[in-house]
């Protein structure tokens, strides 16, 4: 038996815990949400229905994911809020696309740590360095394993939600359609559904919820609050013990060998680790922060790591996809099973496009190495792209007018689509070295 199974086996136990309070974070959420703020919520919308289009709640998606760093919470909270209809489905729906672009603050800021110079304890002269200071070359590695994943998303969830989501809703009808499938299939098997009833996680943990609001007396309120913490704890806690099975017999000194556990030798297999190890850790930013070091000490590429951002970035939807299975039986399932799969579908969509379409890869890695080099010049700039991308942007989209909104953003997802070309070109003519794409 291998170390890494003696490993899985021991925390076997405590994994079975986790996704049970994981559950159960869903159900007191959902239940909570219904109690207190379901009507008060409805009306509050029907209020303001022409301010809450898709485009506002993907930026609300962008924020929240920025605040929490976890785009498996915020999206498992747009699932609880459609399947107990506590919010319309187009908001849901822009909440999980919005969450994709706020994903990447945790690797920027393991970047941003990296290659300080050393403290002279002069506070002013210490920030003005860490700021304003040319750092090695190793940071300009670790600023673009950190930020791929953001310009991933920033250039193709943006450019599908625009272009293709909010004109024709392909998105939506296709996770409809599988969504309808899926129910339709079970519900037409009588024993799948008896055995469906009785495993599913909503039959363990609807007792709990029940007997917390109705006979402990906890208000609804209370019970959402701690839903939402359960859930974070549960997936930072999945995360931490499922990186050490899955680490576990490395030598935490050979970098190398932690490298090859982590990224594999080839593409294929590459995006594959990607994709599985996020699906076991359920968070993507912690899968992508693992690798800022190992680039920043220059043992892979981007242009390596890349397949592994895309699997993670699929990966990462099978959280939504499990809190969807906590409603099933409910008239709700559908709904949110439907918001689930539109996260898996647009993510899946992403991935393919920019594997597909010519000059869409030069662009997403041409950004990357646009910014890694005005931050190794100037590290501030990282800063700046963060507050851009969580801050200024959607500040933007939320207090514009719709029409202008939509056009802003369409003309910077223009610009990183051409710009890159041009910008590596210009560097190909100047004798510089162009590192991450050609």
């Amino acid at each position: 038996m291998s170390t890494r199974t003696r490993a899985f086996l021991r925390e076997v136990p405590a994994l079975l815990a986790i996704t049970y309070a994981f559950f159960l974070s869903i159900g007191f959420m959902g239940s909570g949400m219904k109690a207190s703020f379901k009507e008060p919520l409805k009306v509050f919308l029907q209020a303001h229905a022409s301010e809450f289009t898709e485009l506002v709640s993907f930026v609300i998606g962008i924020i929240g994911t920025s605040i929490v760093q976890s785009s498996s919470t915020v999206t498992s909270m747009a699932v609880v809020l459609a399947s107990d209809d506590i919010v319309p489905m187009v908001i849901a729906i822009g909440i999980v696309h919005g969450a994709n672009l706020g994903t990447s603050v945790t690797s920027s800021l393991v970047a941003f740590a990296a290659e300080t110079r050393p403290m002279t304890g002069n506070p002013l002269v210490d920030l003005r360095n860490l700021l304003f200071a040319p750092r090695q070359p190793g940071f300009h590695r670790a600023v673009s394993t950190a930020v791929v994943h953001g310009m991933f998303n920033a250039i193709l969830v943006t450019f599908i939600i625009l272009f293709l989501e909010m004109p024709f809703g392909f998105i939506h009808k296709g996770a409809d359609f599988m969504a309808s499938f899926f129910d339709k299939s079970v519900s037409q098997s009588a024993t799948v559904v008896e055995a469906l009833e009785v495993i599913t996680p909503g039959a363990w943990t609807k007792p709990v919820t029940h007997f917390l609001l109705d006979t402990a007396g906890i208000p609804g309120w209370g019970l959402v609050i701690a839903g939402f913490v359960l859930l974070f704890v549960c997936l930072k806690l999945f995360s931490t013990r499922m990186r050490n099975v899955l680490l576990a017999g490395t030598d935490p000194d050979d970098v190398q060998e932690m490298g090859r556990t982590l990224l594999g030798t080839r593409p294929w297999d590459t995006f594959l680790r990607g994709l599985v190890l996020t699906m076991l850790v359920q968070s993507s930013s912690a899968t992508t922060s693992m690798v800022v070091p190992l680039a920043g000490m220059g043992f892979f590429s981007v242009r390596q790591i890349f397949p592994f951002i895309m699997g993670a970035n699929i990966g990462t939807t099978v959280t939504a996809l499990m809190a969807a299975t906590a409603a099933f039986g409910t008239p709700g399932f559908h709904a949110g099973m439907t918001i689930a799969l539109c996260h898996f579908l647009l993510n899946t969509v992403a991935v393919v496009m920019v594997t597909v379409i010519p000059g869409l890869y030069t662009s997403v890695l041409g950004c990357t190495e646009f910014l890694a080099d005005m931050s190794e010049r100037v590290p501030a700039a990282l800063v700046g792209y963060l507050a851009m991308l969580s801050v200024v942007l959607p500040g933007a989209v939320y207090f514009l007018p719709e029409t202008i909104a939509t056009v802003l953003l369409a003309a910077v997802v223009i610009v990183m689509l051409v710009g890159p070309h041009i910008y590596l070109r210009r560097k190909l003519l100047k004798g510089e070295e162009v590192s991450l794409a050609a």
